[in-house]
C-alpha cells in the first residue's frame, strides 16, 4: 500500500509504503523492511530514494520514499502519441531505447553491489515529468554476493519461482540459479516489448506461458531491425551462459 503524505520536517510531499492490513503478518512486515534496507543501500540517480524507515502508531513499519510525479513506463512504451504530447519526442523507438539505457545503468550499479532485481518490467519503471527514470519495487530482489551477516544474503541463490510470468527467464521457474544473467534476460524482455508492443510471454493459460518461457527466446516480427533482433535474442537466450556476460556488454550493444 502506497499513500501520499506530507513530511512536515522538510515541508515536502512523500510516498509512504506499508503493508495492507489484510495482508499484515510477520513475514510481510519483515519483507517490507528488508526491501527498504536494500533499496536504501542502492543510492543511484535511477533508483528511487528511501528517505526514512519508521513505524505507525501501532508499531507497524512504514517506509518513506521520494514522491515521483509521473507515469509508469508501461503506459508509454507502446504509446507514441502520449510520448510526443508529454515529452515532445518524435522518434518513439529512440526514446524507449534511451529509457532502457537508463534502466540498464541503474542495474549496472545494483549488480556491482551483488543485487539482482528479478522483477524488471515497464510497470516497475517510473518516468518523471522531466524524463527522470526510476527503477522501483525491489521487493523480490536477492543478493548473490553479500557478506554472510548481510540482511540481504538469505536470498542468495534462490531457487523458488518468483517474478512476473509474462517476463520470466527460464531459470526463474524454479530449479535454476538466479544470477546477473537473470536480469539481463528481463532487460531483453523489455527490449522485446519495445520492438513488438507486448510482453514476451503472453499466452492463454499458465501452462502455455511456461511453455513459452522454456521456448526462449521468443520469435520477433520479420521486419525487426537485425541489430535490435540480435541484441534481443542474445539477451533472452534460454541458457544463461549464452546471454551477454554482463550489463556493460548489453549497454555497448
Amino acid at each position: 500500500l502506497v499513500r501520499l503524505a506530507k513530511q512536515r520536517s522538510m515541508d515536502r510531499s512523500v510516498a509512504v509504503k506499508s503493508v495492507r492490513p489484510e495482508a499484515r503478518n510477520d513475514r510481510a512486515l519483515a519483507a517490507l523492511v528488508r526491501e527498504a534496507w536494500l533499496t536504501g543501500s542502492l543510492e543511484h540517480p535511477n533508483i528511487v530514494p528511501v528517505y526514512n524507515v519508521g513505524t505507525d502508531d501501532a508499531g507497524h513499519p512504514l517506509v518513506v520514499l521520494k514522491r515521483i510525479e509521473g507515469l509508469e513506463w508501461s503506459e508509454l512504451i507502446a504509446n507514441a502519441t502520449a510520448v510526443k504530447e508529454r515529452f515532445g519526442e518524435d522518434d518513439h523507438l529512440e526514446w524507449n531505447i534511451g529509457i532502457l539505457l537508463q534502466v540498464i545503468n541503474a542495474m549496472r550499479f545494483a549488480h556491482s553491489r551483488g543485487i539482482v532485481h528479478r522483477d524488471l518490467k515497464p510497470s516497475n519503471v517510473m518516468i518523471g515529468e522531466f524524463d527522470e527514470v526510476y527503477v522501483l519495487d525491489w521487493g523480490i530482489a536477492v543478493a548473490i554476493e553479500a557478506e554472510t551477516n548481510s540482511p540481504f544474503a538469505s536470498g542468495s541463490g534462490s531457487r523458488e519461482p518468483a517474478g512476473t510470468p509474462a517476463y520470466m527467464a527460464p531459470e526463474m521457474l524454479g530449479g535454476g540459479s538466479i544470477t546477473r544473467a537473470t536480469d539481463i534476460y528481463l532487460l531483453g524482455g523489455i527490449l522485446y516489448e519495445i520492438i513488438t508492443g507486448r510482453a514476451p510471454h503472453l499466452a492463454a493459460s499458465p501452462s502455455e506461458v511456461v511453455d513459452h518461457i522454456l521456448d526462449s527466446p521468443p520469435a520477433l516480427p520479420g521486419d525487426t531491425p537485425e541489430e535490435l533482433a540480435t541484441i534481443c535474442r542474445t539477451a533472452m537466450a534460454r541458457a544463461a551462459e549464452d546471454r551477454y556476460q554482463d550489463l556493460d556488454q548489453l549497454r555497448a550493444a
